[in-house]
């Protein structure tokens, strides 16, 4: 009897294990975001948490973690159960920039995380006041030669994505920029409108409305097509610079060793909402491009990115303050 009576009790607890796992999600989400609220990061992050959300059938609860570039938002998700219940939206600093930069790194971006999508891609712009003696970058080249570090070119901090496209830009162009590191975008967009600086490589969000307001001027994007909301700011290779392209990528990711069958459940939600038009048209509306992967691809994009930026990033000695 005492035997039967275990038997029973293990095939009570193995039911109820799986009737717990095909119930997820039986309570609120939380997804991490490593940046400030308001900001287009913020705002893309709140209306994909709503769409998928309404698809798994429970509320996704936005978390403004910022501070360190990103790295404090995922080194919190990277100490949370893996459950599914806290996610995280991972962004191109944290995750490619910053294993090269930061002589401390909280987690290794490839191992203390499961990827599971892609959601957005944004572009960066080199932007100069509006009033700026540059029409193009062909005349920012040649005023640089004649006068290297001469010319002043922000960023939103040293190590920053910024920073790092800066410094790509000048290798390819050949040319020795001052750089001028701000605490963060928006004090470094305002002082390019009041002229204290001369230019700045920005993700788009961060200056297309200040571009179509006639504030600032749009030189390049680095993409190789482009936006249909700037039509007039030629790509990387219209200006004869083809290989400078570098855009600001955000994704999805959870704890390490998250299981399999919740990660594709939170994946097909997500993929699902980034064919929505509503989050297509919000996205496009911060500079955003919606774009969805498989977690595999994700993970892939990641590494290879980190092949790419890194020699960049040592080339130009960029370590973290």
């Amino acid at each position: 009897m005492l035997r039967v009576m275990r038997g029973m009790l293990c095939v009570a607890a193995l039911l109820a294990f799986g009737a717990a796992e095909a119930a997820f999600p039986d309570k609120p989400i939380v997804l991490i975001v490593p940046f400030a609220a308001g900001g287009p990061a913020d705002v893309m992050a709140r209306t994909m948490a709503k769409s998928m959300g309404t698809r798994l059938g429970q509320p996704i609860v936005v978390e403004n973690r910022p501070g360190a570039g990103g790295l404090v938002g995922i080194s919190a998700v990277t100490r949370a159960t893996a459950d599914g219940y806290t996610l995280g939206m991972a962004g191109t600093g944290a995750m490619v920039y910053a294993p090269f930069i930061s002589p401390k790194m909280p987690f290794d971006p490839l191992k203390d995380v499961t990827y599971l999508t892609t959601m957005v891609s944004t572009p960066n712009l080199l932007v100069v006041n509006a009033n700026s003696p540059f029409k193009s970058v062909a005349d920012l080249m040649a005023a640089a030669k004649r006068e290297p570090d001469k010319y002043t070119v922000a960023s939103a901090g040293v190590g920053s994505s910024t920073h790092v496209v800066g410094a790509l830009l000048q290798r390819e162009a050949g040319i020795k920029l001052c750089h001028v590191p701000y605490k963060g975008g928006a004090p470094a967009v305002q002082d390019l409108i009041g002229g204290q600086v001369d230019m700045f490589i920005a993700e788009v969000p961060a200056v297309a409305h200040l571009i179509k307001a006639g504030k600032l001027r749009g030189l390049m994007l680095t993409d190789s097509k482009r936006l249909p909301a700037l039509p007039e700011v030629p790509t990387a290779a219209d200006v004869g610079l083809p290989k400078v392209l570098a855009a600001g990528a955000y994704g999805i990711v959870a704890p390490h060793g998250l299981p399999s069958d919740v990660s594709a459940k939170i994946v097909e939600a997500a993929t699902a909402a980034l064919r929505t038009p509503e989050v297509v048209e919000k996205f496009a509306e911060q500079g955003g491009i919606a774009q969805a992967s498989t977690s595999d691809a994700y993970r892939n994009q990641i590494k290879s990115e980190q092949g790419r930026w890194g020699p960049i990033i040592k080339a130009a000695g960029i370590t973290a303050e």
